[in-house]
């Protein structure tokens, strides 16, 4: 968009091996209060605060019937996820007019454990039910766990000819688990009462993928995206359910950092160009055409999602020195040992057995006048472009 504006002494082994000890445990210590680097961890988000829901069901014990009932209405029912889901064999527990475990920081480090299965309003198809005596498990697109969890690592057969009792398909599971828990036994309840009673993690209401994806953002957010209004502090995925897909996109530097700037529009109509740095919006510049130039830089969002987009790890890259010294001005790795140093001069390398001689001058052919020292003749020259005769 440049042409739019211009880091012991002997006798003391006792003490010498007390030290060494001491050294040995301390030195990991030292490590891990040293070594840090700062990852991105797109999945940490303001997740949706958990509130309990308020079902009325009926305190009988779930009949035959009811269990059919439920299995039906709910094997391949889509919905909506209202949070991110872990990728994790646990999955959530989520107990009925209760409350959801993991929750608040637990959830996130369980998302950054585990990876996420489905992020908030991504559609999510009921793949497995199962009603044990107090819990309800409900598994979405194919659960967390491979179709054979241990049969896939059972082989039989006799020396070299084994085969895995179970074949696997070689694809990794991307699904989630929500187990429902109740207090005693599972009630005899409806179709509808579970869907309320697992409202919090699942929404059934028939919604576009818009719809859905907006309903887990405050309302600030919401509104601006259905208005077709980007905001600065926005992510990728917002400004495309805001504008759609950019006209074009440009990569340059700022001071020597990357961004990238989509348009959209262009003249005689409004046009947008919408800067990002990373992932977040930075920058917004609207132009009409008879209109000043409007430029929004400033995070509009009210934080929402601002901080928490780093995460920092006790391991990596070391930390700088006092001295303001980083890794920049550590030494390049070497095969050398310790204090070994290279020769002033380098030699050519030599074959074994091959004498240390520099290669005779080729003698002038018979009949001919020797050639001035220092000049050589043109079949010389010749010769020596080929390189040596064998």
């Amino acid at each position: 968009m440049g042409n739019r504006h211009s880091l012991r002494k002997a006798g003391q082994p006792v003490a010498l091996t007390v030290f060494a000890m001491a050294s040995a445990l301390l030195a990991p210590l030292a490590f891990a209060q040293t070594q840090v680097f700062i990852v991105q961890t797109e999945h940490q988000q303001n997740i949706p605060p958990f509130q309990a829901t308020h079902v009325k069901f009926d305190q009988r014990k779930l009949t035959p019937r009811g269990r059919r009932e439920l299995i039906v209405a709910f094997t391949a029912e889509q919905g909506f996820a209202r949070r991110p889901l872990p990728l994790d064999s646990h999955g959530v527990v989520l107990h009925a007019n209760g409350e959801l475990k993991p929750d608040g920081m637990d959830y996130e480090e369980a998302l950054q454990k585990h990876g996420i299965s489905s992020k908030a309003g991504d559609r999510l198809v009921i793949s497995d039910i199962k009603i044990e005596s107090d819990k309800v498990v409900l598994e979405f697109n194919g659960g967390p766990d491979h179709k054979h969890k241990y049969l896939r690592h059972i082989q039989i057969g006799a020396g070299m000819g084994t085969s895995p009792l179970v074949q696997d398909n070689g694809q990794e599971p991307v699904g989630s688990r929500l187990t429902l828990v109740f207090d005693k036994y599972v009630p005899d309840i409806s179709p509808d009462q579970l869907r309320g009673l697992i409202q919090p993690v699942m929404d059934f209401n028939v919604k576009t993928p818009l719809e859905a994806y907006v309903d887990t953002l405050p309302p600030k957010l919401k509104e601006a995206i259905l208005n077709h209004h980007v905001l600065v502090g926005m992510d990728r995925k917002m400004v495309i359910y805001a504008l759609g897909q950019p006209r074009d996109k440009v990569r340059e530097q700022n001071n020597g950092v990357p961004f990238e700037e989509w348009v959209y529009g262009e003249a005689p109509e409004t046009t947008q160009f919408v800067r990002f740095e990373g992932i977040r919006v930075i920058r917004v510049e609207v132009a009409a055409v008879g209109q000043d130039l409007v430029v929004r830089n400033q995070d509009e969002t009210g934080g929402y999602m601002g901080t928490g987009d780093t995460h920092e790890v006790k391991m990596g890259d070391a930390a700088p020195s006092k001295d303001g010294e980083g890794d920049h001005k550590r030494k390049a790795p070497s095969l050398r040992l310790p204090g070994e140093e290279l020769p002033g001069t380098m030699q050519p390398v030599r074959q074994p057995g091959q004498p240390d001689t520099k290669p005779q001058p080729i003698p002038p052919p018979p009949g001919s006048a020797p050639a001035p020292a220092g000049h050589w003749t043109n079949a010389q020259s010749a010769i020596a472009g080929l390189g040596r005769p064998s």
